[in-house]
């Protein structure tokens, strides 16, 4: 009598495992799938008098699972208490007498909420490891699609091609023709835009489809047939459109993320797999650099040379690096304790007033101007505990019991380290890419805590 009812528990434990396994697959995929398709409604014409909308709606959502998602039984992690000292902080802001406006304030906030929302959200659907692949799954092909649209933008010239944003649009001739290259042909064009609005915004997509479609190859379990294939092929678009677009400080990151991924196989003992990958990209970077070269001719080949004709920090400096300048040797001592919320980029834009706007380049300007040195620390500090968190998953120190979360770990510090440096060139967490970043770094974390808890089972999810 009590083993069958030992056995009648177990099957309504494996069962509840299940639905809540799949219940958490469709919470996650379906945000990541609406929060895609927000973006590409941003490439449709037609729908340029509700832009403010639908950019809206893509953190509107991450804001609404607050609510969807219940939070009974929920694990808290570190990162939550990070969460809401930066979310105290903006309130504290929000009466900052310099502040563009009540409703620019609010607009700030509610960005960040919906940005730092995974760090909450996410734990309540309780993640598996075969969630997370999903996730990644989805991101690579839509990262791989932009990729692929940035690369037939620069082999068909005018065709493929989205309208661009009303604030590029906007700007001067002679800074529009900076946005523009020059191809093998003589034909002069944007810079591979992919499915975004702005030149040289497929150079992104082109990372990413760099390196997770790595880890699409590395992969044991592969998503769906013939994953591994389109995978080389990811990667191959994925360098042709970084060679193209010519964005210089991206193509330097790449090679960072991938060194790093390189390391952590190193660490882990992954020598068979390290090998393996080393053996692909000896292929696959000189034959996308050979593909490409055939569409963008020697004014590629010039501005690339540049990388190696001075050293990094030179570079940097003469590029993106003068932003960095600015902010610590101007802004710092003017905004210690920020400038007001609202005062720069599209939240100034659509919510702001006209007269005390600010002009943001990178990620630590704009911490700055929302919550001056403190918000920085938080910020970095947050960043850094999710990264640590990842390198533990990465070397097997948690989530062991999930083989294949030891990998994704590896792929996602190298993530992690890519969105550091993205810092020191765009404002990264101000944006959907900050979505993703806590969305995926969320999702692999709970997933381990799960697995060590013997929560679910990849098998079951």
């Amino acid at each position: 009598m009590l083993e069958s009812v030992t056995r009648v528990a177990d099957q309504q434990g494996k069962t509840d495992t299940t639905v809540a396994a799949g219940r958490a697959k469709r919470w996650l995929a379906g945000f990541a799938l609406l929060h895609l398709a927000c973006q590409l409604l941003l490439l449709v014409p037609a729908l340029s008098s509700a832009r403010v909308v639908v950019r809206t709606a893509a953190f509107g959502m991450s804001v609404a699972f607050l609510v969807l998602l219940p939070s009974r039984g929920a694990q808290r992690t570190p990162l939550r208490s990070c969460a809401i000292a930066i979310l105290a902080l903006l309130g504290l802001e929000f009466f900052h007498p310099e502040g563009s406006g009540l409703l620019a304030a609010l607009a700030a906030v509610m960005l960040n909420l919906a940005v730092v929302g995974p760090i909450f959200w996410v734990p309540r659907a309780r993640p598996t490891a075969a969630t997370l692949q999903l996730l990644i799954t989805i991101l690579w092909l839509f990262y791989t699609m932009s990729a692929v649209l940035g690369v037939l933008q620069a082999y068909f010239p005018g065709r493929f091609q989205p309208p661009l944003s009303a604030v590029v649009a906007a700007n001067s001739r002679n800074m529009l023709a900076a946005l523009e290259i020059e191809l093998a042909s003589g034909a002069r064009v944007f810079r591979p835009m992919g499915l975004t609005d702005s030149p040289g915004g497929a150079a992104f997509a082109g990372m990413y489809a760099v390196l997770l479609g790595t880890g699409i190859l590395l992969s044991g379990k592969s998503p769906f047939r013939g994953a591994r294939v389109i995978a080389v092929g990811s990667m191959v678009a994925g360098l042709m459109c970084l060679y193209l677009c010519q964005v210089r400080s991206v193509l330097v990151m790449t090679g960072v993320c991938e060194v790093t991924l390189f390391g952590l196989l190193l660490i882990s003992g992954r020598i068979s797999k390290l090998v393996g990958l080393l053996g692909a990209a000896g292929a696959i970077v000189p034959g996308a650099f050979a593909l490409a070269l055939a569409i963008g001719g020697k004014a590629m080949t010039q501005r690339l040379t540049t990388l190696v004709d001075a050293d990094p920090g030179s570079v940097y400096y003469a590029n993106r690096g003068r932003f960095l300048e600015v902010t610590l040797s101007r802004y710092l001592p003017l905004y210690p304790l920020g400038a007001g919320l609202g005062r720069w980029g599209m939240v100034h834009a659509y919510f702001g007033n006209v007269t005390d706007g600010l002009w943001v380049e990178i990620q630590w300007t704009a911490w700055l101007f929302d919550g001056g040195i403190a918000l920085m620390l938080l910020y970095l500090t947050t960043i850094l505990v999710a990264s640590w968190g990842c390198m533990r998953v990465a070397l097997g120190q948690t989530g062991a019991r999930e083989p294949s979360l030891s990998l994704w770990g590896a792929v996602i510090v190298a993530y992690n380290v890519g969105a550091i440096a993205i810092c020191f060139n765009y404002p990264l967490f101000a944006g959907t890419g900050g979505l993703e970043f806590w969305l995926l770094n969320m999702a692999l974390l709970c997933a381990a805590q799960n697995a060590d808890r013997g929560d679910f089972r990849s098998k079951l999810a």
